[in-house]
């Protein structure tokens, strides 16, 4: 089921660009195929390889918002000419048919895959998680003692696990587009400053000032998009909430 898709307007001093946001909804059932129609046969054949029914899921949310993502921004209707496959350090590399120079960055969280498609001359990362108190000691555990004094300070917030799990999606984001993951150290990524504005969460990091990242609630998660900070951008949140209304109660939004 797809949720929401967007054309994002990726506006700079000297140029303006496009890219395209996507949400999916996929419950992967033990046993299910994937649809050929949808997916190129090399991707129908890795899924059917895959032995752990929690990564069939991944696999299928990640590739099919890739997709729709792709589809929006290229005009593709054919889905099944739009294919995703791993790098040599796991990121996901767009692949389509007559329309090169484009590269995606995708996340999924429980039944929800979101991703972002964008020109490889313009960097962006993407994540969503799930927001768990449950989760507050693992989350930690990737802050610096001064971005636990950050979280803390940001102002309208109180709920101490939604800040933390805004910082995760911010590290996670920029991560993908460093293609380092969290293997990096702690300070590599630490995020400098956190603002909660008009229902976004701003953010900026002390070592690569050149990115600054927005997320948002939806619900009991929060979603973030990592873009050079310089890019203005942004998207149609009253139209994504009422999407999302129909999964997440309305007074999470």
């Amino acid at each position: 089921m797809v949720l929401y898709t967007e054309q994002l307007i990726l506006t700079r001093e000297d140029i303006v660009m496009k890219a395209a946001v996507s949400f999916v909804h996929a419950v992967c059932h033990a046993g299910a195929s994937l649809d050929p129609e949808i997916f190129h046969s090399d991707e129908c054949s890795y899924f059917e390889s895959l032995l752990f029914q929690r990564r069939k899921s991944n696999f299928l949310l990640g590739r099919l918002s890739a997709k729709q993502a792709a589809s929006l921004l290229l005009s593709e209707s054919n889905l099944s000419n739009i294919s995703v496959e791993t790098g040599v350090f796991g990121q996901p590399l767009l692949r389509t048919t007559g329309a090169p120079g484009y590269q995606v960055s995708i996340a999924h969280c429980d039944d929800i895959g979101t991703a972002v498609v964008f020109p490889e001359a313009h960097p962006m990362g993407v994540d969503i998680e799930r927001i768990s108190p449950n989760r507050n000691k693992t989350m930690e555990s990737q802050l610096t003692m001064e971005e636990r004094e950050r979280i803390v300070a940001v102002r309208g917030v109180e709920e101490y696990s939604v800040l933390l799990t805004v910082s995760w999606t911010v590290k996670e984001a920029i991560s993908k587009i460093l293609r380092t993951g969290f293997a990096a150290s702690l300070q590599v990524l630490e995020i400098n400053e956190i603002r909660f504005k008009s229902g976004c969460f701003q953010s900026t990091f002390s070592h690569f000032p050149q990115y600054a990242a927005q997320s948002y609630r939806l619900g009991n998660y929060i979603f973030t998009i990592v873009a050079p900070r310089k890019t203005e951008w942004s998207m149609n949140m009253s139209r994504l909430y009422e999407q999302f209304n129909s999964i997440f109660h309305p007074s999470c939004l």
